[in-house]
């Protein structure tokens, strides 16, 4: 069930969350592969605080960190396996649509007493046995924070600071629409009188090295327009990775390069990747619903930003997924390009 805040429904929930953090000993935490800034801030916001409250917390990744956010404090406790010798009474499961884009990690899931689901995309089927869905949340940061603050526990600056980039990053930099009154009184809290928000900046957005420079200058060189300027893609083979001698870290945020672009209502970015698949970006500057478009290809995301990975050839993916965009835009505007 989805809830919103503030109401009822969602106090009772994170009355319920409250009471097993408080009553747990060995908590841990996983999200989705290759972290984003929300999935990584949730997992390190809640594992300091578990530090603060004097409990322990395992923070499950399995993936190399993106550069732009590896630098936050607790990310070198990151591990990926689950003692054997431990009984766990908690799990929190953040920033994940569904059990599939989990693959066999899903089943870390099953090793706590209590599991809860966090996540503030459109249509998610909770996966706990205690879920906190909420929709128009900024982030999952977000919604930690509302349970966090609720627990008496003060939030240290690592808790803070970890919070404050998930739901900076997953609002664009507070350039979205889903940068809401919320979600600012929130940043105002955690920014208090010890983050440097310039600092945070700087590291998020101007931390990057030679080799993701070119890997985006790749993409950027390679954009394609369609549909008289309305649509533009671009794409990435493997042996652009091993040629420039990047990896797909390097390449995550490349699509926000084509999405600037004047005049246009989507963009796409095609990732080639191990084992014949594909992965997509979709990016809508608002006229396009490309979580609908993703979702015939087995995605999800949210109205403006989305993402699918299917099995196919490159060329294949990109002319089967770019003709199901175009048919998407606005009446006027799907003709060819």
């Amino acid at each position: 069930m989805n809830v919103s805040w503030p109401s009822p429904d969602y106090d009772r929930q994170i009355d319920l969350i409250c009471e097993k953090l408080d009553k747990a000993r060995n908590i841990f935490c996983i999200a989705h592969p290759y972290s984003d800034g929300d999935a990584l801030g949730s997992q390190l916001a809640l594992y300091h605080w578990c530090r603060a409250a004097g409990k322990n917390c395992v923070v499950l990744n399995f993936d190399p960190l993106p550069e732009q956010i590896s630098w936050l404090r607790g990310s070198e406790v990151c591990q990926d396996y689950l003692p054997e010798d431990v009984d766990f009474d908690l799990a929190f499961l953040m920033e994940t649509t569904e059990a599939r884009r989990m693959g066999e990690r899903v089943e870390f899931f099953k090793r706590a007493a209590t599991t809860v689901h966090l996540d503030h995309h459109i249509g998610v089927v909770g996966l706990g046995s205690i879920n906190l869905l909420e929709e128009k949340a900024s982030s999952t940061c977000e919604i930690l924070y509302n349970i966090l603050e609720r627990t008496g526990v003060e939030l240290n600056r690592e808790c803070r600071e970890a919070l404050y980039v998930g739901i900076m990053t997953d609002t664009g930099n507070f350039r979205f629409n889903n940068s809401t009154p919320r979600s600012h009184e929130i940043i105002a809290r955690l920014i208090g009188s010890d983050l440097v928000v310039d600092d945070i900046y700087k590291l998020v957005y101007e931390n990057t090295n030679y080799h993701r420079v070119v890997i985006h200058g790749t993409v950027m060189a390679r954009t394609r327009s369609f549909n008289d300027g309305k649509l533009v893609a671009s794409w990435l083979a493997l042996d652009d990775f091993t040629r420039i001698g990047a990896t797909e870290v390097d390449a995550d945020g490349a699509i926000r390069n084509l999405s600037c672009i004047k005049g246009i209502e989507a963009a796409i970015l095609f990732k080639e990747v191990e084992g014949g698949k594909v992965k997509i970006s979709f990016r809508s500057t608002g006229k396009i619903d490309v979580m609908e478009v993703s979702r015939r290809f087995n995605g999800g995301g949210h109205r403006n930003a989305a993402g699918a990975q299917i099995d196919g050839k490159l060329e294949d993916v990109m002319q089967t997924v770019v003709a199901a965009v175009a048919e998407a835009l606005p009446a006027g505007d799907n003709c060819n390009a």
